[in-house]
């Protein structure tokens, strides 16, 4: 991951599951299977402890473009020493991108609604 942030403008460190991990999540979820999603997280938390060094840190953006990359996330991020013992971001780089964060994360509703849009229709241009 550091390699990633040399020089970088922008960077969004997110950790994220498999594809089929979220295929099988949909798949429990519709069958109501409590247990399955319970042993399915417990599965992918065992997956993200095997990569505990991702977490964005003060050294690692400082070897961002001038040390002043954006930090992007689509909230809620795992924050070290606040929401978690160890998470994916500093609180000191979570906090120092606080407003942007939460003007990012306030899109979220529009984006959701145009993947849904898409989705519904061949032409949602034509459609509006």
């Amino acid at each position: 991951m550091a390699e990633a942030f040399e020089g970088a403008d922008i960077v969004y460190p997110k950790s994220w599951a498999p594809y089929a991990a979220m295929e099988k999540r949909i798949e429990l979820y519709g069958n109501g299977d409590d247990a399955g999603i319970n042993a399915l997280e417990k599965e992918l938390l065992s997956q993200n402890a095997k990569h505990k060094n991702w977490e964005c840190t003060e050294d690692l953006m400082s070897k961002t473009a001038g040390g002043k990359a954006l930090y992007m996330h689509c909230l809620p991020a795992d924050i070290t020493g606040v929401s978690c013992e160890e998470g994916e971001v500093a609180a000191s780089v979570f906090d120092r991108y606080r407003v942007p964060l939460y003007k990012e994360a306030s899109f979220k509703p529009y984006i959701i609604a145009a993947m849904m849009l898409s989705s519904k229709f061949a032409d949602p241009a034509q459609g509006l």
